[in-house]
């Protein structure tokens, strides 16, 4: 099947970076990701087309960017199909509820980065119990997806883009990987599901954030000292990428 032209980015108009990736069943998807902006087009049903192996593929290019300068959503976006505004759409998955941009003629969809994580279930929100946990180590963090402080004495999602407090621990980062590389590395030799996890662990443990606070039982919660109200606090899904991203860049 012949690839679509580059798309231009929804949110900045800028050409985007076009991957071929494997498909499900035979042959390739095409995506199209601006990082920049943090986001990824996917052209009609291409998300759901993805093989197991390249949905691990796009987390390892999300990864590979990580400390790429970001810009912030638009209030309006622009599908680069056609000239219609993009719609706000929400749908679920077993991590819960994630969000997304979609054409209303069905040319396709944006997905944040950090909601096409909590699609493939790489991400999931922390439940009251653990956000009390949190909150008695760090009052502030960033949100994931807009990059806006949650005051967790208050809160427990974005105020500003209404993202739930979210994270990556071993357990989910071990049956995403489980349920979306099993196969891939078996062909390939790469980490297995329980390496993952026990990374992200090992992680937790010894490699604290720059504050170098440690939050045990089982969340991968690198912290940064809030005693004095001014810091903005961490990202915790991105620590949780940081982690996880080091095993497979070593596993290439």
């Amino acid at each position: 099947m012949a690839s679509n032209p580059p798309a231009s980015c929804p949110n900045c108009r800028q050409p985007m970076q076009s991957q071929d990736l494997e498909r499900h069943d035979r042959g390739v998807v095409q995506v199209d990701l601006c990082f920049t902006c943090a986001g990824i087009w996917f052209d009609h049903l291409a998300s759901v087309e993805l093989a197991p192996g390249a949905v691990v593929d796009l987390f390892k290019e999300i990864y590979g960017h990580r400390d790429d300068p970001r810009r912030a959503v638009a209030t309006e976006l622009r599908c680069p199909r056609c000239p219609d505004t993009l719609t706000l759409s929400y749908d679920l998955s077993k991590a819960g509820r994630f969000t997304y941009f979609r054409c209303p003629q069905g040319d396709g969809r944006f997905t944040p980065f950090y909601q096409f994580l909590r699609e493939k279930q790489f991400v999931r929100s922390l439940t009251p119990a653990e956000i009390e946990r949190v909150r008695s180590q760090v009052r502030q963090i960033k949100c994931s997806q807009c990059g806006a402080p949650i005051d967790l004495e208050h809160d427990s999602e974005c105020k500003y883009c209404r993202a739930p407090v979210s994270f990556l621990d071993p357990e989910a980062v071990q049956k995403a990987v489980q349920m979306w590389s099993a196969a891939e590395n078996q062909l390939h030799a790469g980490p297995t599901p329980e390496a993952l996890g026990k990374a992200l662990m090992q992680a937790q443990l010894h490699s604290p954030a720059p504050g170098g606070t440690h939050l045990g039982d089982g969340l991968l919660l690198g912290g940064v000292a809030m005693g004095d109200g001014t810091s903005l606090g961490i990202d915790l899904v991105d620590w949780g990428i940081h982690a996880i991203g080091n095993l497979l860049a070593r596993h290439g």
